[in-house]
């Protein structure tokens, strides 16, 4: 270490010793720290922000103790630190709405243009939402059996800002697609089964997804800089939203999809139109894809 790293290390070490017996196990609490120290140290500015917060600190070691889940998290992602800061937030989960309205303010601080800044943003909010779920589920302010609600809110709201990003993206190229008639709607729905869609998400559970459209098959887009046909467009479409999703940066995916339960399986349209999809289940459905269906719900669109 250069030597302002070396002193604001030697700064620190005494404080978490000291902040350790709060820990039911203070040994295990170190164990999971001491990986995060290591992380942090060609970033050491993130070693000042707890010694200049020893509450924050203090959330830490209370944390770390509680969960491994918790500390790797931290560890493999250091500016969660910047989470621990505020008491008030950190332990207690928003609604939706406010989740919604929260993503969508901080989506309105990044350029258009900047696709690497927006999926960073959509990670960051994810990954410090989840972590506020945990911390809130350590301290008891949230009960269990409400933990799978905020962990499907937080990607219901993923969903519905990804949508909307990805749509606006390629109307602005291929323009919107034919929809039978003069409305202005986006006829597009992603439909949740599985954990997501029996709002039973757990800290590390994929998203079992379904993607319908309800505008007809043939016909083209329009309004754009070039023009494709309506089927072509809502693939592309589907194509994007998994991509978003899925894509891995520095901060991480967002989550893992799992398209399998969609009509025909692998072997089926990435997207069915609604019509397709309704013949699909009461005439060739196996039964396991119709008791499917009891945990299925729209999400987003």
């Amino acid at each position: 270490l250069q030597t302002e790293a070396r002193k604001r290390l030697m700064r620190f070490l005494p404080m978490l010793l000291d902040a350790l017996p709060a820990a039911q196990s203070p040994s295990r609490a170190l164990d999971r720290i001491l990986p995060l120290v290591e992380a942090v140290l060609r970033r050491t500015a993130y070693l000042v922000l707890m010694i200049e917060n020893p509450q924050a600190l203090h959330h830490l070691v209370r944390l770390c103790d509680a969960s491994i889940w918790i500390s790797k998290s931290i560890a493999a992602h250091p500016v969660l630190l910047d989470e621990l800061l505020d008491s008030a937030t950190l332990f207690s989960a928003p609604g939706k709405t406010e989740l919604r309205s929260e993503l969508r303010q901080q989506m309105l601080r990044v350029r258009e243009d900047d696709e690497e800044a927006r999926l960073d943003t959509l990670r960051y909010f994810k990954l410090a939402h989840v972590l506020r779920v945990a911390a809130s589920e350590v301290a008891g302010t949230l009960p269990l059996m409400k933990v799978s609600d905020y962990l499907s809110f937080i990607a219901e709201v993923i969903l519905e800002q990804v949508l909307e990003l990805v749509w606006d993206d390629l109307e602005a190229v291929y323009g919107r697609p034919d929809t039978g008639d003069e409305s202005d709607r986006r006829p597009f729905i992603i439909v949740a089964y599985g954990k997501l869609g029996g709002i039973e998400l757990s800290y590390g559970s994929d998203l079992d997804l379904v993607f319908i459209h309800d505008g007809p098959s043939s016909g083209q887009t329009s309004g754009g800089e070039k023009s494709i046909d309506n089927m072509r467009f809502y693939t592309r479409l589907g194509q994007r939203l998994i991509n978003v999703l899925s894509a891995r940066t520095h901060l991480g995916d967002l989550y893992e999809v799992d398209m399998r339960l969609r009509p025909s399986g692998n072997s089926g349209l990435l997207v069915s139109s609604r019509k397709a999809f309704m013949t699909y289940q009461q005439d060739q459905a196996w039964t396991w894809e119709r008791q499917a269906l009891v945990r299925a719900r729209v999400v987003a669109g």
